[in-house]
């Protein structure tokens, strides 16, 4: 191999290993995002105050927001969050001092069985798999992955031959070389993650997009006038009145029987409303949100749904539901939870493959430029 080639062999080889931050950079993206599907579950398992058996009949959301305040003085209830059967309700509170915490109420007896504060690991998570906890330029770093990513999906199915044989038939070598184990790993785990890869690539497409237009100031639509309370309706006391939390849930659920209750938002002025928000069983991706008047208990206006204000605003809520598998309560999250880890050993795979072959070829170079110099020298002595 002569000199120039040889350096040229050895530039190529430069740029290669400089793409190496870019495969630990959509490492650490999927392994993080896999890790934010299943936080809520992690804390769960982690934290005892956030258990509860679910058996007996659950309690009215007043009856939550007492003990949750008796148990912090001086606290407001501003929402509750209901995750399921298996976990206590999440009774978040403003405190005197400025802060913020969570009270885990357990939802038959009534007992507060501990209270969280801070940041949670959930929304740590959520941010640093998103936006790297530096929005807007984490944002565009995490979202710009998805341009890699489709090249990556369409390259690979066409340079696998066949590729669907491994539905039917995967093949990974464990006993061989590392190379060929971790060749057949990625193979198999690439085409069985080919529908989640593209989900995943196409929904962070659709957030570097909208992201975009959004900074450059073009009308995205679904933009609507906030819901607010009449001021003629609103009751003139010394002190503000208590909310009628009871009376806000019945007639949400009144007004949609098949929701299933998710968060309750009470108002923090006079002219909010209080929203009660769930999915229904038929369109689980698109969550409805229900205000009420928290004075009056009759319901304002339902949003959300098919219903949405505009093509946008549909898109946005589907795509993010799509991209973290928050719909259809544990059973998606687990499988998008599964499809995660594949998705992420399949670039860790990749990434491997990628360092041997790279460090055998800049083995191979360096040793062809040493024996190209040793030959110049020797014909150099001999003139």
């Amino acid at each position: 191999m002569s000199v120039g080639k040889s350096r040229t062999r050895l530039w190529f080889l430069w740029h290669s290993w400089l793409a190496m931050p870019i495969w630990a950079f959509l490492f650490f993206v999927c392994l993080t995002g896999t890790i934010a599907v299943v936080s809520t579950e992690i804390m769960w398992l982690v934290n005892p105050a956030m258990r509860a058996s679910g058996a007996g009949e659950p309690l009215p959301p007043s009856a939550l927001i007492a003990a949750a305040e008796a148990a912090a003085p001086g606290g407001r209830v501003s929402s509750l969050s209901w995750g399921g059967s298996h976990m206590a309700v999440g009774a978040r509170m403003a405190m005197p001092d400025g802060t913020s915490t969570t009270a885990w109420v357990n939802p038959v007896s009534g007992t507060v069985q501990g209270m969280s504060t801070g940041n949670s690991f959930r929304n740590f998570f959520r941010a640093l798999h998103g936006w790297l906890m530096t929005f807007p330029v984490g944002w565009y770093a995490v979202t710009l992955l998805a341009i890699p990513l489709v090249g990556s999906l369409i390259t690979g199915l066409v340079v696998y031959k066949r590729f669907w044989k491994s539905f039917y038939q995967p093949r990974i070598r464990w006993s061989q070389a590392p190379r060929v184990m971790w060749g057949d790993l990625h193979r198999v785990a690439g085409t069985w993650s080919i529908w989640f890869i593209a989900v995943i690539a196409v929904t962070s497409l659709w957030f570097l997009i909208y992201m975009m237009l959004f900074h450059l100031g073009m009308g995205l639509g679904g933009g609507k006038l906030p819901v607010l309370i009449a001021r003629d309706q609103i009751p003139v006391a010394a002190t503000a009145p208590k909310v009628d939390a009871d009376a806000v849930v019945r007639a949400a659920t009144a007004a949609l029987p098949d929701m299933r209750l998710r968060y309750l938002w009470l108002p923090g002025t006079a002219y909010d409303p209080a929203t009660v928000s769930g999915s229904s069983g038929q369109v689980p991706l698109l969550p409805d949100y229900v205000r009420v008047n928290p004075f009056t208990a009759e319901v304002i206006v339902i949003e959300g749904g098919m219903d949405a204000a505009s093509g946008i605003e549909l898109t946005r809520t589907i795509m993010r539901a799509l991209h973290t598998g928050d719909f259809g309560g544990l059973p998606v999250k687990l499988i998008w939870f599964a499809f995660g880890l594949l998705m992420t050993t399949l670039v860790f795979s990749g990434m491997l493959i990628w360092m041997k072959r790279t460090a055998r070829a800049t083995v191979e170079a360096v040793r062809g430029v040493r024996r190209g110099g040793a030959g110049m020298a020797e014909g150099s002595s001999n003139a």
